[in-house]
């Protein structure tokens, strides 16, 4: 919560630093424009003083001169000459107007108005660079510090995923490794009942393959990350595979539903048991031990397999994020559920790897539906 107060902080300022000086220069050039506009002003007024000179010094006398008053100075010049001599050494700024009213003849000097409209539209042009240039660093840097920040979220995220793991795999080892070495040291100090013996080897075998599993899981894990898992398909009785899942979990949680006989597809058999274990696990694990349906079935030319558990469900906003590695849901009700967070995320990568597609959808009232889609024999 500080880290996300901090940046919008800092973003603030940015903004709030670009927009003042975005301003200040829009300023800047308002204040230009209006120093320009009274320099041009002011020049006019130096060459009507300029233009009463040289008339006064007969440079603008010729057969056309005619007597006009100029400045309330009366002079005589040649319209043509005066112009010719206001254009060339005022370089275009200004020009003369001359009127004839009641019998008088005036003159004055103004300003140019393509010469105001470029002050103008110069000032418009620096306005919109400005603004322009202020709105793009501002999203630059906007979009910089915002990429930084997701950048600092997700390492921090993913610290945190991997210690939730560390901390997983060190209780889902522990517990197991605990089980045995008592069983183990029992049976060295006690001499017990054949039947008792053989309860505590069970006990060992079932411990010994919870390890088993949850290696094999780790490993799958990071050789899917890699690219390094060698997928290894053949043809296989798919209906075959889904009852022996079924069969294998009927021993602790009540398991219901249908399978399809007969349903071949070309796949790597180890890969899709496993993911198929991980599957049914989580939901058992998190429909708190409730009966968990698995269907099997063929819809037009793709083979589909369903898992519905009775549970607390999985959120919307969550069903994308569950099938990241070492990802688990941060609810009341799963924090202190077994897991490594890896199952979800070899599933996922076992469905792609064979080209198929999950997804996730509510199961009525209360629960969730993993429906694997796979395309089968044309």
């Amino acid at each position: 919560m500080k880290l996300k107060f901090l940046f919008l902080l800092i973003i603030l300022y940015v903004i709030g630093g670009f927009g003042w000086w975005s301003y200040s220069l829009i300023q800047f050039s308002n204040n230009e424009f209006k120093l320009k506009s009274q320099l041009l002003k002011t020049g006019r007024q130096t060459c009507e003083l300029k233009v009463v000179e040289e008339a006064r010094s007969n440079k603008f006398l010729a057969p056309a001169a005619d007597t006009f008053e100029l400045n309330e100075v009366t002079v005589v010049m040649d319209t043509s000459i005066v112009k010719q001599f206001i254009k060339s050494i005022f370089s275009g700024r200004y020009h003369i107007q001359f009127t004839f009213i009641n019998g008088k003849r005036t003159a004055s000097v103004e300003v140019d108005k393509a010469t105001e409209e470029l002050l103008a539209k110069d000032l418009r042009s620096k306005k919109r660079s400005f603004a322009f240039e202020a709105i793009l660093l501002t999203l630059l840097i906007a979009a910089g510090m915002f990429g930084v920040y997701f950048s600092v979220s997700f390492i921090f995220d993913l610290n945190k995923q991997q210690n939730n793991f560390l901390l997983s795999v060190t209780h889902e080892l522990k517990t197991p490794i605990a089980a045995i070495k008592l069983i183990g040291e029992t049976m060295k100090r006690r001499v017990l009942p054949q039947e008792k013996q053989v309860e505590l080897l069970e006990n060992i075998l079932e411990n010994a393959t919870r390890l088993q599993d949850m290696t094999e899981n780790m490993l799958t894990a990071m050789q899917m990350e890699n690219n390094r898992y060698n997928i290894r398909k053949e043809e296989i009785n798919l209906s075959e595979i889904v009852c022996e899942v079924k069969k294998n979990f009927e021993i602790k949680n009540e398991i219901r539903g249908e399978i399809e006989k007969d349903l071949m597809y070309y796949g790597d058999p180890v890969l899709l048991k496993m993911t198929l274990n991980n599957l049914v696990e989580n939901a058992i694990k998190y429909s708190d031990n409730q009966p968990v349906e698995i269907n099997l079935f063929q819809k037009n030319s793709d083979l589909i397999i369903e898992v519905k558990d009775n549970g607390i469900g999985i959120p919307k906003g969550l069903r994308k994020k569950v099938f990241k590695k070492f990802y688990r849901v941060e609810d009341e009700e799963t924090r202190e559920t077994k897991g490594s967070g890896l199952g979800l995320f070899i599933l996922k990568q076992a469905v792609e790897k064979h080209k198929g597609k999950i997804t996730i959808s509510d199961n009525l009232p209360t629960g969730t539906v993993f429906t694997l889609s796979f395309q089968g024999f044309s």
